[in-house]
């Protein structure tokens, strides 16, 4: 049930034409290890939340990591608005995973979303009364305004991860990719975090967002990327969310059942951690 690209151009959620991503049959992985990603394609249009999914190593980071143009990537193709990566890899947004990032480093909230206007301001040079503005405003659209003058380290999870979310945006992009925004953080902060991003899909910001939260899949989601090193399956959540979909990029067995607007996952020990899985 692999979708390609030419098949998912079609759905956007107002009506554009045109992707604000392209990821086309791409390969990729780490220097002299076997590829972690093979043949991926799917497409973001402009202003969707696509959720990306898969188990601990089936590359969702290497996806990241080769869009950006972290890693280079073997073969395939990957365009920003039809624009070669080449010349737009630093178009696309990037948060890491929390765990990559040294919360300790002696720097403020505001000193690190103007990390993110480095190209614009130039190497070695000061940034300019502008870029701060720039700053504040992208501080205040995330509502962290009246922390930019704290240190990063001394901030709650989801207070960080909008931090760096204000810094992808300060890159003057219009896609994110958040890479297990959620992990660490309780209910209160992924509810904030998910206020957010629901601000800037009504800005026309499109998201890929990793997560093992299967419990978000069908609530939160335009559509599902299925990922096992390679595409599993990507589409709306109502075709998408299946018990042979889930088995085909987990393993082992596993069960689905609706609870009202909510979705239960009950795997076995091959699964994912935890029985229900919610």
């Amino acid at each position: 049930m692999t979708v390609k690209t030419p098949n998912i151009l079609q759905d956007s959620p107002d009506g554009a034409s045109c992707p604000a991503l392209t990821v086309h049959e791409l390969s990729a992985g780490y220097r002299g290890a076997r590829r972690a990603i093979q043949d991926v394609s799917f497409a973001v249009m402009p202003g969707e939340r696509i959720g990306l999914f898969g188990p601990n190593g089936a590359g969702k980071s290497t996806l990241f990591k080769a869009v950006v143009g972290l890693i280079p990537h073997d073969t395939g193709h990957i365009s920003m608005h039809g624009q070669d990566c080449r010349t737009s890899h630093d178009r696309v947004g990037y948060v890491p995973q929390a765990e990559e990032i040294d919360w300790s480093f002696p720097v403020t909230v505001r000193d690190v979303v103007m990390m993110g206007r480095a190209r614009h301001i130039g190497w070695f040079r000061w940034p300019r009364r502008r870029d701060w503005e720039t700053v504040d405003a992208l501080l205040d659209r995330v509502g962290m305004l009246a922390f930019r003058s704290r240190q990063i380290g001394q901030l709650s999870g989801g207070q960080r991860r909008r931090v760096f979310v204000a810094r992808a945006l300060a890159q003057e992009t219009d896609v994110l990719l958040l890479d297990e925004p959620f992990s660490g953080v309780d209910a209160a902060a992924e509810e904030e975090i998910f206020d957010t991003l629901d601000r800037l899909r009504d800005e026309g910001v499109s998201v890929v967002l990793a997560t093992h939260d299967l419990g978000t899949a069908t609530r939160r989601f335009d559509k599902l990327l299925l990922l096992n090193r390679a595409l599993v399956a990507f589409g709306p959540p109502q075709s998408v969310f299946t018990p042979e979909a889930l088995r085909k990029t987990y393993g082992g067995q596993i069960g689905v059942f609706q609870n009202g607007e909510r979705s239960i996952i009950v795997m076995d020990e091959h699964g994912c951690p935890g029985d229900p899985c919610e």
